[in-house]
């Protein structure tokens, strides 16, 4: 699969030999910290919704092969969207400054609409709940560079399944593998996508039986009404006494921010990965770049 010149808009456009092609040129970019592959390249990352880790990483990852920035944090207020301007014609006008266009967006699907405007590649950082190409990439790369290999994988998804566009991505990449799920969550934060595998509301009756455990905080921003999330908050929260019923091999993932679902005191325990994640995804990234650029 040749991602030249193409648009990154949705996990559904990967194939399983490409994935395991980005995980090896990913492992060889962690030792790149000064490379000049994007040399000459210029890379504008147009985000409508707040960010720490994706917006970083793009720009820490295309620093390091040498490459330069464009960078909008807050493109609601600062941007032409102030003024009304179409995201087709944004997408227009920027790429005709940047070889790249990395876009996040609160709303499902936006991403795409700004695509069709662009003469050049438009990666999506996040549209909604609907999608997260990237951050799927970064973390099937971490199970992959822990266990060698993602087939055969027990995967539990914990916590808000409805409202994350991570780990509904995760699934939907994971399903190109035979892995099998297992999901724990309220009934009312099920996945809203078809996703096999047994179901439960106990997190601890089902951890000794994961190799990966991916879980994310409740999504408060998803709901129509914030108070409807303070009444999940608390029930998924990964304690030292329920990892300790698991695997000796099984790694924790998480997307980040975190809330109480992640208490402080597992950080040390080598079997969660969320900070490695970051490296991680840096490195993915750089290899991202480099395919399609």
């Amino acid at each position: 699969m040749n991602l030249q010149g193409q648009h990154i808009l949705k996990v559904e456009q990967f194939d399983k030999d490409t994935l395991l092609s980005l995980f090896e040129l990913a492992k060889e970019m962690e030792g790149v910290k000064d490379g000049d592959q994007m040399k000459g390249k210029l890379m504008a990352t147009l985000f409508y919704e707040a960010s720490t880790r994706t917006r970083f990483s793009f720009e820490a990852a295309m620093l390091r092969l040498g490459g330069n920035v464009l960078s909008n944090a807050d493109m609601n207020e600062t941007s032409s969207a102030k003024k009304m301007e179409t995201l087709y014609d944004t997408g227009k006008v920027v790429s005709q400054m940047a070889d790249v266009i990395v876009m996040r967006h609160p709303e499902a699907g936006k991403v795409e609409e700004l695509s069709k405007g662009s003469d050049v590649p438009v990666i999506n950082g996040g549209d909604g709940s609907n999608d997260h190409p990237t951050q799927a990439l970064l973390d099937l790369y971490t199970m992959w560079k822990h266990f060698g290999k993602i087939d055969a994988l027990t995967i539990g998804f914990v916590g808000d399944l409805k409202n994350s566009r991570v780990l509904r991505a995760n699934a939907k990449m994971l399903s190109l593998f035979d892995v099998k799920f297992v999901k724990v969550s309220p009934e009312e934060l099920k996945f809203s996508i078809d996703v096999p595998g047994d179901e439960t509301d106990d997190l601890s009756s089902v951890i000794a039986d994961l190799d990966v455990l991916s879980i994310n905080r409740i999504q408060k921003e998803r709901f129509e009404n914030p108070e409807d999330a303070e009444k999940h908050r608390g029930k998924f929260v990964l304690s030292k006494e329920i990892l300790a019923k698991s695997k000796d091999e099984m790694i924790v993932l998480c997307p980040l921010p975190r809330m109480e679902e992640l208490p402080v005191e597992i950080d040390g325990d080598a079997k969660c990965k969320y900070f490695e994640q970051i490296g991680n995804g840096v490195a993915m990234r750089m290899a991202l770049l480099s395919k399609v650029l």
